[in-house]
C-alpha cells in the first residue's frame, strides 16, 4: 500500500493525504485579504475573469466563505437584467437576496454563492469564447450572457437558457449549449 503523507493548501482548503479528507481552513487573516479586500478594490469584470480560471479548490472556497451580498446586485446589473429576474431564474426568493444582506446567514449565502457563481463562470465561458474565436473589443459577455439567457432558444425546446439557472447541472446544460455555439451546432 502506498503511504506517502502530503499536505496542501490552496486558498483556505487544506488537504491532506493522512486524513484523506478536504476541509476547509481559513484564518481571519486570509479571510480579510483573501475575500473581503480583494472583493472591495478588484472590479466586479477582474472578479469574473478571476472566478472563471480559478480551480475548482478556490471556488469550493469562495462559496464557503460567500460571495459578497452586493455581487449578486453586480450580476443583474451587468447582465441588463433586473434583480427579480435573476432571482427568480436562479429559484431563489428576491426575499432571500434582501434577507442575506440584512442577515447575512452563512448557509443561506453559501446556497447563494454556489448559484451566483455558476452565472459568473458562465459569463466567463462566454468571455473566453469571444477572446478565442470572435473579436473581444468591446464585447461584454454579462450583457450577451443577460440577452441570450433570457430569451427563448429552439436548442432548448423553447426554453430560455436561464431556466436552467436554478440548479448545477441545468447550468451545465447551459454551458454545454454555449460550448455547442462555440462549434457552430446552435444558436
Amino acid at each position: 500500500m502506498f503511504t506517502c503523507s502530503f499536505q496542501a493548501t490552496f486558498w483556505g482548503l487544506s488537504f491532506s493525504s493522512k486524513s484523506d479528507k478536504l476541509k476547509y481552513v481559513l484564518t481571519p487573516l486570509m479571510e480579510s485579504q483573501l475575500f473581503e479586500a480583494s472583493f472591495q478594490t478588484v472590479s466586479f469584470s477582474s472578479y469574473l475573469r478571476t472566478v472563471y480560471k480559478s480551480t475548482l479548490f478556490e471556488r469550493v472556497g469562495l462559496i464557503r466563505a460567500g460571495v459578497p451580498c452586493g455581487y449578486f446586485y453586480d450580476t443583474a446589473q451587468a447582465m441588463g437584467v433586473s434583480l427579480a429576474d435573476l432571482a427568480r431564474s436562479l429559484g431563489v426568493p428576491l426575499s432571500s437576496v434582501y434577507s442575506i444582506k440584512s442577515k447575512g446567514s452563512s448557509s443561506q449565502k453559501k446556497s447563494l454563492s454556489n448559484q451566483i457563481i455558476g452565472i459568473h463562470l458562465l459569463i466567463g465561458q462566454v468571455q473566453n469564447l469571444v477572446d478565442e474565436c470572435g473579436d473581444p473589443v468591446g464585447f461584454d459577455a454579462a450583457k450577451w450572457l443577460g440577452g441570450w439567457a433570457f430569451s427563448a432558444n429552439d436548442a432548448l425546446g423553447g426554453l430560455r437558457p436561464a431556466d436552467y439557472f436554478d440548479t448545477v447541472v441545468g447550468q451545465g446544460v447551459v454551458a454545454d449549449l454555449l460550448a455547442a455555439i462555440r462549434y457552430g451546432n446552435y444558436q
